[in-house]
């Protein structure tokens, strides 16, 4: 299909060829995206890794022109995959890009479709790099506004402020869209609860092998300090494997014994999304549970309340466990809950939409 007169796209069902043909036309000076399966994308890890070392030793060659990136989608994420199951649910090629032997690769995780645009701005707009970006294809909640979107993708990591309490308790931390999510509905949950607790809100949109951000923005000890404060509790939701996370905080002098990494465990089924977040206790519910815990720890909370409260929402996965094996759904609340300061403008544009139909 003809898109314009430098241009086409092609779709075929070989990770091997298009990573081959996407080098390829790289190379004459013109930019390429590869959309895949985020589970399939893995299968071309070892080209991406010999074309990694092209680009290490190109860089050093004079006749070498600038190249653009080589930009990857990671999508269908196994958060979603609700009707593929186990065999459609493996983030490793992020783990691949950021171990890689030269500082060139950026990872996305744009916690929205804002920002999601930003970045994929970023990616076409950078040479002789590898560039991926993790994004679900369903309609999620937009966090951001542009110019908010814009300053987070230049920053790598932001405090939202708009759920963020001064002189905080705890941080609920997130990177990537699905996780982002629920750790808004945490934080919800947790300001319902006990409002008088602290949180600071911590988004995170980037990765790379030196740390958290970008490759031109990657964030030092003093602003790492200053987003994640120095010495509070930190539970941070991540799309991939937990390890990414804990092995990138290896670059910081800090006490990651403070951090509670939760992301992909490698434990799933074909199941609903929300059991799936379940399943690798990175749940709403799960998220709240451990922040109720660590602040009954911290005595920011009774303790008995703390183990009240942990009880309430392990009755609620529970339940909604059960309706799953009764309905084949997740309870329709889990799908339809918003941010609270949303929840006036959502009636109001239900209401309008009743109208118009009526």
């Amino acid at each position: 299909k003809d898109l314009s007169q430098d241009g086409r796209v092609m779709e075929m069902l070989s990770e091997h060829n298009m990573q081959g043909l996407m080098q390829g036309y790289v190379l004459t000076g013109r930019h390429a995206m590869f959309a895949s399966y985020e589970a399939f994308l893995q299968i071309i890890g070892s080209m991406v890794d010999q074309y990694a070392k092209f680009l290490t030793q190109s860089r050093g060659v004079a006749w070498r022109g600038t190249i653009p990136s080589i930009n990857y989608i990671l999508t269908s994420s196994g958060w979603r995959q609700d009707h593929n199951g186990f065999s459609h649910q493996n983030p490793g090629l992020i783990d691949d890009l950021l171990r890689r032997q030269s500082n060139f690769c950026d990872v996305y995780f744009p916690g929205d479709g804002n920002t999601t645009l930003v970045a994929l701005e970023k990616m076409l707009s950078s040479v002789r790099q590898i560039n991926a970006i993790v994004a679900g294809k369903t309609v999620e909640p937009r966090w951001l506004t542009p110019e908010l979107a814009r300053k987070q993708v230049d920053a790598g990591l932001m405090i939202w402020d708009f759920a963020s309490d001064d002189q905080p308790d705890l941080v609920m931390a997130a990177c990537g869209d699905y996780p982002t999510k629920e750790t808004m509905a945490a934080i919800d949950i947790i300001k319902t609860e006990r409002p008088e607790v602290k949180i600071r809100c911590v988004n995170i949109s980037s990765l790379t092998t030196m740390g958290f951000g970008t490759l031109s923005n990657t964030a030092d000890q003093k602003y790492f300090d200053h987003i994640f404060t120095e010495d509070k509790p930190v539970i941070l939701n991540f799309h991939g494997y937990p390890q990414t996370i804990k092995s990138i905080l290896f670059n910081y002098a800090v006490d990651s014994t403070r951090f509670d990494v939760r992301g992909y465990k490698e434990i799933g089924s074909t199941t609903t999304p929300f059991d799936m977040h379940v399943r690798n206790e990175t749940s709403r519910y799960d998220l709240a549970i451990a922040a109720f815990r660590q602040l009954g720890h911290d005595g920011v909370v009774p303790v008995q309340e703390a183990e009240h409260l942990a009880a309430k929402y392990r009755q609620k996965i529970a339940d909604n466990t059960a309706y799953i094996i009764a309905n084949g759904i997740d309870l329709p609340e889990l799908d339809a809950w918003v941010w609270p300061a949303a929840r006036g403008q959502a009636v109001v544009e239900e209401e309008a939409w009743h109208g118009q139909t009526n």
